[in-house]
């Protein structure tokens, strides 16, 4: 309880604040009646001074001592009964009081000391009780969190829920592993969207992370977006020594209490408790042979919560795109012993360049392939450079993204394995062409859906595949095909310039010409069949 909150209740409403009135923000700890000499020695920090003033210093410097000394003991205020033996608290000790920032109070004599001491001591003694309900409650419910062991959105969530606040926590590379806004945090608290996305790496350019590093409990921050904005609550999530993430919880309009902090360290137990488990489970996968890449490219991945939280652990994001990198080895099948040697020592390659790149290695080994998948920045001719010369090559999916995505990147790499020339990178878009040409059935198929879904797909798809389909019977004579569909030229030339945005293809070249009617003739083989 604070002082400002007895002042605006009875009794202590009938009191004035003579003194120190931009200091009546402080916590009550008890209340203490004393009229002895050597007041100060009775008192401790967080009491507040009941006294009639018959030992009070009536002036001169003594009144303004006495202030000081109580000051200096951590006193949050003195409310002194007038008149009686003092009509109103000295000059001198006002003074003081306002040089050292101690709040005097005086009340009416006829309002009994026992009425304020019962009603700050029954306010104290509820406010335990609500704090061991809550700290009960708190307890329950992350316990409860701990033992599901379902998600670290579940522990985001209860510990938003009971604070009452917006929690996220974060890897220690800053992606945002969970989070929990809360309903109430208001237009005053910082944004969500720049909590989730920004704040880690703003918070390690200003120093802010390390000084979170460096505290064994939750520490109190700057907001983020300027001092205008609530502050932020950081602790570091440690398995034994070891950071294995960050809990940031949005302050708010009011400050945090002890109570808050500790449910915050609670909350970091359980984080750890379930990081560690995850971990435990992501070894496992990778000791049962690289199980996470090859249950995505494979396509058995299960959609659920905590898997994708485990491949987010271990680096893989469902909203990043990726192309997979197969690498044939330069070696046949069945392995020998040396063809497994030579095959985890590339691994180990792969891991380190990927590694020098601030990259998170994803791949899987299957016979005599390795499966990388690698993040769209990363340019996979440049990068194969660095293993050259060989004799392994490597085919590239086309840029995937998600879960599904994946599964067609491990499509499209497999039906490249048997075209993969030694030493070459092969691109699914680039070969795909050719064995067509090659009389590739799978490549067939592939072709055909690549040119013609986008048409069926579109506004107009009735018209746009019509015309795509006469422009390539008509050998792109414009105008005998703007006459065979009966529109104006102009029309059939907006019509060309949409199929060729559509298709991917330019329709003003040869090359682009051909490919449209080579697809042309192998899409009505197969509506025909």
């Amino acid at each position: 309880m604070q002082l400002k909150d007895a002042l605006a209740r009875a009794p202590l409403l009938a009191g004035k604040v003579v003194a120190g009135e931009d200091y009546v923000a402080k916590d009550i700890s008890w209340v203490q009646i004393v009229d002895h000499p050597d007041l100060e020695s009775w008192v401790k920090e967080g009491h507040l001074l009941l006294s009639t003033g018959y030992n009070w210093p009536k002036s001169g410097k003594a009144a303004a001592v006495i202030v000081e000394m109580l000051a200096a003991k951590g006193v949050c205020g003195v409310v002194l009964a007038v008149p009686h033996f003092l009509d109103h608290f000295p000059a001198s000790s006002v003074q003081a009081a306002r040089r050292v920032g101690m709040p005097l109070i005086e009340i009416p004599w006829e309002v009994p000391f026992s009425e304020i001491t019962h009603a700050i001591h029954q306010e104290l003694i509820d406010q335990q009780s609500r704090a061991l309900a809550r700290s009960e409650q708190i307890h329950r419910e992350l316990t409860e969190a701990a033992v599901s062991g379902h998600s670290l959105n579940e522990v985001a969530q209860v510990l938003g829920r009971v604070l009452d606040r917006s929690v996220y926590i974060h890897s220690v590379d800053g992606i945002s592993l969970a989070s929990h806004e809360s309903p109430s945090s208001g237009a005053g608290a910082p944004r969500e969207e720049y909590l989730v996305t920004n704040v880690f790496f703003t918070l390690k350019d200003s120093g802010g992370m390390a000084q979170i590093d460096g505290a064994p409990h939750p520490i109190r921050l700057p907001g983020p977006l300027g001092q205008e904005q609530p502050g932020l609550i950081g602790y570091a999530v440690r398995v034994r020594t070891e950071r294995v993430g960050y809990i940031i919880v949005a302050e708010g309009s009011h400050a945090v209490s002890m109570l808050d902090l500790r449910a915050i360290e609670h909350a970091g137990t359980v984080a750890a408790l379930q990081i560690s488990h995850q971990r435990e489970l992501s070894m496992q996968e990778t000791r049962l042979g690289y199980a996470l890449v090859a249950s995505l490219i494979e396509g058995y991945f299960e959609d659920k919560p905590q898997a994708l939280e485990r491949a987010l652990l271990s680096g893989w994001n469902s909203k990043k795109q990726y192309r997979l990198c197969t690498v044939l080895l330069d070696e046949p099948n069945p392995l020998s012993r040396d063809g497994f040697v030579k095959r985890e020592e590339f691994a180990v390659r792969v891991r380190q360049s990927l590694e020098r790149r601030n990259i998170r290695p994803l791949l899987s080994l299957s016979a005599n392939q390795i499966h990388i998948l690698v993040p769209d920045e990363i340019d996979a001719d440049t990068w194969w450079t660095e293993f050259s010369p060989t004799r392994m090559a490597m085919a590239v999916s086309q840029i995937q993204v998600g879960i599904d995505g994946m599964r067609a990147a491990g499509s499209e790499t497999a039906e490249l394995i048997d075209h993969l020339r030694p030493g070459r990178v092969h691109h699914f878009e680039e070969m795909l062409f050719p064995r067509v040409l090659s009389g590739d059935i799978q490549a067939k198929q592939a072709f055909i859906t690549r040119l013609f879904d986008p048409l069926k797909k579109s506004k107009r798809s009735h018209h746009l595949l019509e015309t795509a389909l006469m422009l390539a019977e008509e050998g792109f004579h414009l105008q005998r095909s703007a006459e065979h569909l009966g529109i104006h030229i102009s029309t059939l030339r907006y019509r060309l310039g949409r199929i060729s945005e559509l298709v991917g293809l330019d329709l003003d070249s040869a090359e682009g010409r051909f490919r449209l009617q080579v697809g042309a003739r192998l899409y009505l083989m197969e509506e025909t069949m």
